[in-house]
């Protein structure tokens, strides 16, 4: 299994977290599954393989995900379902790139994946044509840096604090204190959430405790620590107690922190080290 992400063009780093790549030419007719914690980033997904599925945690039906579409911020753990080839390339964006090129309100793509086509009409289906008939990943790169570059070329809005809050949540991987935050800033609460929710898609508070469980999971995945360490991970993440921990980490994974230990199935467990 291939799976490789990539640094976008400069200009655009402000708004992409990175490319990414990931294929696999059969897989013998079995299927896997993979799991994905919420993470703070919305995306968008080129598939030129087959088609897959996905589910929510707290919903065992798999159902067919769009071949080309756009997902915004995913509030709780869902799993993909693949069968037969893999191929799709896919654009991770920061927390409020897609309202700033797209002008979408973030608030109406909370855990959805919509078709491409039916979002952004016509302006995109050249561009899933042409990463189709690319012979190489790298003119599959090239197609989406032009036409992102394009987007921001054209767009009038520019970054305000909103945006700045935002990134700041996710360099500190949630573990920020919210209300400190808003008043560093100087800036009305009814009025940032408002617009947290038209360019991020929920609240700045609950964007926080998404970034903290996504860098949680991803520590986890990778078995960065061991099960004694538990105390010093619950203190190091800013929650009170070990109850306040568990509850919150079953909220967002419907899973136990010691079961997703042991039994996570992220797409880490599925790669080469």
């Amino acid at each position: 299994m291939f799976y490789r992400k990539i640094i976008p063009a400069t200009p655009l780093q402000t708004l992409v977290e990175c490319y990414y790549i990931w294929e696999c030419n059969e897989l013998m007719g079995e299927s896997i599954t993979i799991e994905s914690p919420p993470s703070g980033f919305t995306s968008m997904v080129f598939n030129y393989g087959d088609c897959y599925k996905t589910s929510s945690t707290d919903n065992s039906d798999f159902k067919s995900a769009p071949r080309n579409f756009i997902a915004g911020q995913a509030t709780k753990t869902y799993k993909l379902l693949l069968e037969g080839k893999i191929g799709m390339i896919g654009i991770v964006f920061r927390p409020t790139a897609i309202n700033t090129l797209f002008g979408i309100q973030m608030y109406e793509l909370n855990d959805e994946r919509l078709d491409l086509s039916s979002v952004l009409g016509k302006e995109i289906e050249p561009i899933q044509e042409r990463i189709i008939e690319a012979r190489t990943n790298q003119e599959k790169i090239d197609i989406i840096d032009q036409f992102l570059l394009f987007k921001l070329l054209n767009c009038k809005g520019q970054p305000n604090h909103t945006d700045f809050a935002a990134n700041l949540i996710v360099s500190q991987n949630g573990i920020i204190n919210v209300s400190k935050m808003m008043e560093e800033l100087c800036v009305c609460r009814r009025q940032l959430e408002r617009q947290f929710l038209q360019k991020v898609g929920v609240s700045p508070k609950y964007y926080a405790r998404i970034r903290r469980i996504s860098y949680l999971c991803s520590i986890m995945a990778n078995k960065r620590w061991q099960v004694a360490d538990w105390h010093d991970l619950i203190f190091q993440m800013g929650y009170y107690d070990q109850s306040h921990f568990i509850k919150e980490f079953t909220a967002f994974t419907s899973k136990s922190p010691s079961f997703y230990l042991k039994n996570n199935v992220e797409l880490s467990n599925y790669l080469q080290s």
